[in-house]
């Protein structure tokens, strides 16, 4: 008997490693500049019980590496939303991480402004400038595309190599963002950096709360610099927790 082969799944943006959790909570977690999914695989543990945990992965990287990378932030905001539709996914978190940060932002705005039967219900953004203090110089001055590259593969000149055009493309992506002020969400947003973040400070990330009508709340990640990597990572995972518990 001649057993039909399984649909290929129509998007692949979105990954998960842990079982539904029992709230029927997504969180949905956008990396930094050149990164993927994988970084949030360690995540899913320990966020089991408040929700599940889905990694985004953007072409160019990963198991997409072979696709172009995205040229624009509303395509890539159109994709993820129409891969949470496809996934039947009624209630989300959005995290965002560095230039993550500002995609998880635009995404909570369209999911809030159009009718996708989605539930966004809380912003998490970490070591990232709210959106009005944001500008395309940020990112056109950037010239050592390596401090995106965590600090434990710094030493792997192979594997930088593989990944600083990746970076480039994803620095390309957010040099076009253009902040367009609107009706403020009103969902929670929980903003977090790192106690030796060298780039952004509490003092500077307290215009966040401009964005909504919710509450907004600061967590300072101990140990944490930019990409908040090494030991610092477990405890954003843990400080992400607590803000969605």
């Amino acid at each position: 008997m001649n057993v039909p082969s399984a649909a290929p799944p129509k998007n692949n943006s979105l990954v998960s490693w842990n079982a539904p959790a029992s709230n029927d909570l997504a969180l949905v977690c956008i990396p930094w500049a050149g990164a993927g999914a994988a970084p949030f695989r360690s995540w899913s543990a320990a966020l089991a019980d408040v929700a599940t945990v889905y990694g985004l992965r953007l072409a160019g990287r990963e198991n997409r590496r072979t696709e172009p990378p995205s040229t624009t932030i509303a395509d890539v905001v159109a994709e993820v939303v129409a891969e949470l539709a496809d996934l039947g996914l009624p209630r989300v978190a959005l995290f965002g991480h560095c230039s993550g940060a500002l995609l998880a932002f635009e995404l909570a705005k369209t999911l809030t402004d159009t009718d996708h039967g989605i539930e966004v219900t809380h912003l998490l953004v970490a070591s990232q400038l709210p959106p009005p203090d944001f500008t395309t110089a940020d990112v056109e001055a950037e010239q050592d595309l390596t401090q995106y590259v965590p600090e434990e593969f710094r030493g792997e000149p192979d594997f930088v190599e593989l990944l600083l055009p990746i970076i480039a493309a994803d620095i390309a992506l957010m040099s076009d963002y253009v902040y367009q002020p609107g009706a403020s969400l009103s969902v929670p947003v929980t903003v977090l950096y790192g106690a030796h973040d060298g780039d952004v400070n509490r003092a500077g990330l307290d215009p966040w709360r401009r964005e909504t009508s919710g509450p907004t709340n600061f967590a300072e990640i101990a140990g944490g610099d930019h990409l908040l990597g090494g030991d610092a990572w477990p405890r954003l995972a843990r400080a992400v927790r607590e803000a969605l518990a």
